[in-house]
C-alpha cells in the first residue's frame, strides 16, 4: 500500500458520487457538488485500514458525502438575495442531492442509519444556528460546535458500521481540514466568515490576527492529530506513515508561509 493506492479510493469513490449527482442544469448555474476529498478519507479510512468493506458500506459512504453535499449548498444560499435564479437553482441543487442521498440509502434498507443521519443533519443545523447568535461562548463550547458541523454525519456512519475506533481520529483531521480551509479562505478572499467573528470575540487570543489565531489552532490540532495516529493500536503501519506524511506535509507548508 501508498499513497497512490489511497489517492485511487478516494478518487474512485468521488467519481462515482459525482455521476450519480450530475445533472446538466444545476452543473451550469450552481458548479460541481462539494465533495471533499478529506471526507471522503475518513469515511474510507477502515476500508484503507483492512477493515471489512462491502457494496452496502460503499453505498452508505456515498450516502453521507452526498447529504454534506446537501448542507453545504445550502449554506451559500444568501439571505439577502433569496430571489435570484442562482440563488434558487442553489436551493434546488441542494433539495435534489437531498433526494439523491435517500435514494441511495434506500437501496441499502438502512433504517437506523437513515434515522441517525436525520438527527445529525438536525444537529449540525442547530450548531450552525448557533454561529449566528450573539450569545457569549467560551473556545471550548465553540470547538464543540465547530467539531459536530464538520463531523457528526461521519461518525454516525463510523457508529453505525461499528468503526467506533476511527471516531477520534476522523474528528481531529475533519476539524484540523476546517481550519486550514478557513485559513486559505481568509489569505486569499480576506473573508469575514461567523467562525473568525466568534474566535476573535475570545479573551484568550486577545492581541492576535485572525491568520496568527489560525496558524497556532493549525498547529496545535496537526500536533494532536500526529500523537493519536502514532500512538494508535489499530491502524496499520503502513496507513500510519502515509497519514503521518501527510499532515507532516501541511505542517511544512504552514511553516514556510508563516516564514515567508
Amino acid at each position: 500500500m501508498n499513497a497512490a493506492y489511497i489517492e485511487k479510493q478516494v478518487s474512485q469513490l468521488k467519481k462515482n458520487i459525482l455521476m450519480q449527482l450530475h445533472h446538466r442544469t444545476l452543473l451550469q448555474f450552481t458548479g460541481q457538488p462539494v465533495v471533499e476529498d478529506s471526507q471522503l478519507l475518513y469515511l474510507l479510512l477502515p476500508k484503507i485500514n483492512g477493515e471489512h468493506w462491502s457494496a452496502r458500506h460503499e453505498k452508505a459512504a456515498s450516502a453521507v458525502a452526498m447529504i454534506n453535499a446537501a448542507l453545504h449548498e445550502h449554506e451559500k444560499i444568501d439571505e439577502q438575495d433569496a430571489t435570484s435564479k442562482s440563488q434558487q437553482l442553489t436551493v434546488l441543487a441542494g433539495d435534489y442531492y437531498s433526494g439523491m442521498y435517500y435514494i441511495t440509502l434506500a437501496s441499502i434498507s438502512d433504517i437506523p442509519l437513515i434515522r441517525a443521519l436525520s438527527e445529525a443533519v438536525v444537529e449540525i443545523s442547530e450548531c450552525k444556528t448557533a454561529l449566528y447568535e450573539p450569545e457569549k461562548r467560551d473556545v471550548k463550547e465553540w470547538f464543540e460546535i465547530l467539531q459536530v458541523i464538520e463531523t457528526k454525519t461521519i461518525e454516525q456512519f463510523l457508529k453505525r458500521f461499528d468503526f467506533d475506533v476511527y471516531i477520534d481520529i476522523a474528528c481531529q483531521g475533519l476539524v484540523l481540514t476546517r481550519f486550514k480551509h478557513e485559513l486559505q479562505q481568509y489569505q486569499e478572499l480576506h473573508q469575514n466568515t461567523h467562525v473568525k467573528r466568534v474566535l476573535e470575540q475570545q479573551k484568550e487570543y486577545a492581541g492576535l490576527s485572525y491568520e496568527q489565531i489560525l496558524q497556532y489552532q493549525i498547529s496545535d490540532l496537526s500536533s494532536n492529530l500526529i500523537r493519536s495516529i502514532k500512538s494508535s493500536p489499530f491502524l496499520l503501519d503502513e496507513v500510519k506513515t502515509i497519514m503521518l506524511q501527510h499532515i507532516e506535509s501541511d505542517m511544512s507548508e504552514h511553516q514556510t508561509m508563516r516564514e515567508g
